[in-house]
């Protein structure tokens, strides 16, 4: 089912032209990002990896040179997902216009419809995008006080210990190093 503008989707990217500079994002789109936290993109290699069977909305900043080029390249990529265009020659009139989506709470232009039951937080990393993914449990860290000494003979008492091999040297149980025959590298 393709997704709606009144609804979240799945996946919310937002595309900023490449032909559009780096402050369009971190100063236009600033507000915009912190609201609603859409996975920034610079082209639709990504998107093209998204499986069809979950909605996605692109949000497009482009000027209109390219703006409906890019609408092209989406529906190739994708043919699920949703364009959101956003249309902008001037770079104060596209701050003012994803300030307002921001302040009004309109990711895509349009009210959201209220839903019964808010959708569950979207974590792109690290996760499967077959379901929801718990955080692997594991035992509170503590400090090691003592290392235990092996019982190598397991019919002998713990506090026995072990005799030392007679065939090594006598510089505490350690064989004396000797340097390898041939390169390093290897190959003869």
């Amino acid at each position: 089912m393709p997704p709606s503008p009144d609804t979240l989707p799945n996946y919310h990217f937002l595309l900023i032209a490449p032909n559009l500079g780096a402050e369009w994002f971190f100063d236009a789109a600033r507000v915009y990002w912190e609201q609603f936290r859409p996975t920034v993109v610079s082209d639709l290699e990504f998107i093209k990896l998204m499986p069809t069977s979950l909605n996605m909305i692109v949000t497009v900043l482009a000027r209109r040179d390219t703006a409906s080029q890019w609408g092209v390249l989406l529906a190739q990529a994708a043919p699920t997902a949703l364009f959101d265009p956003i249309v902008q020659d001037a770079f104060d009139d596209a701050k003012r216009i994803l300030n307002e989506r921001a302040a009004s709470n309109q990711p895509f232009g349009v009210p959201l419809v209220p839903t019964a039951t808010p959708p569950a937080p979207i974590q792109p990393t690290p996760g499967s995008i077959l379901g929801p993914v718990t955080a692997p449990t594991r035992a509170p860290s503590g400090f090691i006080t003592q290392t235990p000494t092996p019982n190598l003979n397991p019919q002998s008492p713990a506090n026995e210990t072990p005799t030392p091999d007679p065939n090594t040297q006598s510089n505490g149980g350690q064989a004396p190093i000797y340097p390898t025959p041939g390169p390093i590298t290897g190959g003869g």
